[in-house]
């Protein structure tokens, strides 16, 4: 039963990560010229959902951290054709809000083992 509660928890939390890296986006880029506009919502949400799932489960191994850090960073330049400044503004957006979620998870799963 703790495994399903573990599994639960992160889905939630990838998911809720897709969304804030899909509006950081949408904030970031220009209207006319944006992944969206460019790529469609679709494929768009694709990517997005890629590089959250990598980097959550690379979180998990030893020095994983630094290395989500790398396929993060690489993934938004590669993937979204952003430069290094407006990728730094997105890790900066998706950082503040990921160690909410972080937060959020920790508070959930001590109150749901505590049982």
């Amino acid at each position: 039963m703790t495994i399903v509660i573990y599994i639960v928890i992160y889905a939630i939390a990838i998911a809720i990560s897709i969304a804030i890296l899909a509006a950081s986006l949408f904030l970031v880029e220009d209207v006319r010229s944006g992944s969206f506009k460019e790529l469609g919502a679709g494929p768009t949400l694709a990517r997005c959902a890629g590089i959250c799932t990598a980097t959550t489960l690379l979180g998990l191994i030893p020095f994983g951290g630094l290395l989500s850090l790398v396929v993060w960073f690489v993934g938004i330049m590669f993937l979204f054709q952003k430069t290094f400044v407006q990728t730094l503004i997105l890790f900066l957006v998706n950082a503040l809000f990921g160690w909410g979620i972080a937060g959020a998870m920790g508070y959930i799963l001590a109150r749901a083992l505590e049982h």
